[in-house]
């Protein structure tokens, strides 16, 4: 005869068996940002001023234009009904043509172009799409963590190709094994580069354009930073490689040149049979990007480049503020070459990056994100986002200097 007790205890056991997760999640380790960002919430709660220049969300605001635009549509009650799974004709033909502007690219707007809700959605669709258990990505490291993470959540395995300081960050393509070749099914790029700063020149572009076609692999460029390019660099698309089309595709975002993260609006380009599979997942995922938003996006690509340009020229500003201040206080960095971002290496008292950061937000309150969070080769750096007014970040330094975290 069974006890109430037992019946209980089954139920509890039953109630833990349901509610197990799924076991790709085990495969993807926990953001330890989020540790971090938990303890800052609570210093803010207790009324303390944190400098916060951890996450790579603009400070700018939006171009008023295209909030303009925004407001217009808002008035259109044919925004409201779900928006087209291929996008709105609008947005896809100014995308392709800010494409040829910028990059002397000839795009298709019907078939290759897709808008998406962010790029990070867009590759972690792509995985599903095109990654099946076991495959792999080769993903050099420190990467923006849904490079590896999308393959991961697929059931993918990574291949981390270090991007190592005496290289300036540049992936030595030579060293891949070919076993690793003969396995990848993607491989991931971005310049410039989201946490060091690095950029890349087209030399390498068409080296490793050469690689992933002899190799057959799929070569996803994140060119989140195309805009953001400093000391008179302009950054090149991997599309203005002469066949590179065949193999790649292109994320582009209007989260950082247009200051418009939270909009979430961002496209991709390129190889449409690509393309295509990306499609199909999101049509069985997702209804595709709000109308709204699309009709407003559209008018951000009308901004002249001299307008683009002011932000490139505002971080580089920051960029060039901080280090100067790191500098008295120990840190000697080379300038990066782009994106939004300061990549420090941490002091050698300090036996890892999250201890150098959780010090950072505890004893001068200043918020960055730990070298650990981007990979195995981002141990040993922090991230600093240049995502507050050149005072505050003269103050974040001054903060670390006052409470003794300088470069020993």
């Amino acid at each position: 005869m069974t006890t109430k007790s037992e019946k209980n205890s089954t139920k509890e056991e039953n109630s833990k068996s349901f509610l197990k997760l799924a076991d790709r999640l085990s495969y993807v380790p926990s953001y330890i940002f989020a540790k971090l960002d938990k303890e800052k919430q609570e210093l803010l709660s207790r009324g303390i001023d944190v400098i916060d220049l951890s996450l790579g969300s603009p400070d700018l605001p939006s171009p008023q234009i295209v909030i303009d635009e925004c407001i217009n549509a808002v008035k259109d009650p044919s925004n409201y009904r779900y928006p087209p799974f291929w996008g709105q004709k609008r947005f896809k033909q100014a995308a392709a043509q800010w494409m040829n502007n910028r990059f002397s690219i000839d795009i298709d707007p019907e078939h290759e172009i897709l808008p998406l809700t962010g790029s990070k959605e867009g590759i972690t669709h792509l995985a599903f799409a095109i990654i099946n258990p076991g495959d792999l990505s080769i993903v050099p490291s420190p990467y923006y963590p849904v490079h590896a993470r999308g393959t991961l959540l697929a059931g993918g395995t990574i291949h981390e190709l270090p991007l190592l300081e005496k290289d300036n960050f540049i992936p030595d393509l030579d060293s891949i094994p070919q076993p690793v070749l003969d396995k990848a099914k993607l491989f991931f790029i971005s310049y410039p580069n989201n946490p060091t700063g690095a950029t890349c020149d087209f030399e390498f572009l068409e080296k490793l354009t050469r690689l992933c076609i002899k190799n057959q692999i799929l070569l996803i460029s994140d060119l989140a930073y195309s805009e953001l390019s400093f000391d008179g660099k302009t950054a090149s698309s991997i599309l203005q490689v002469k066949g590179a089309k065949d193999i790649a595709i292109e994320f582009h975002t209007l989260s950082k040149t247009y200051s418009m993260a939270g909009w979430r609006i961002a496209f991709v380009a390129g190889n449409r049979k690509i393309i295509e599979a990306l499609y199909e997942i999101k049509t069985n995922t997702d209804y595709g990007v709000c109308n709204i938003i699309q009709a407003s996006a559209a008018k951000a690509f009308s901004i002249s480049d001299n307008e683009r340009k002011k932000n490139a020229m505002m971080y580089q500003e920051r960029r060039d503020i901080i280090l100067e201040q790191l500098k008295d206080i120990g840190w000697n960095i080379p300038k990066p070459g782009g994106a939004m971002y300061i990549w420090l290496p941490v002091p050698k008292q300090y036996k890892s990056s999250f201890e150098f950061s959780c010090d950072l937000l505890h004893k001068a309150h200043v918020a960055t994100i730990p070298g650990s969070s981007f990979g195995t080769y981002g141990e040993g750096y922090v991230r600093f986002a240049l995502v507050d007014k050149k005072e505050r970040l003269q103050e974040a330094v001054r903060r670390m200097k006052s409470v003794g975290l300088i470069n020993q």
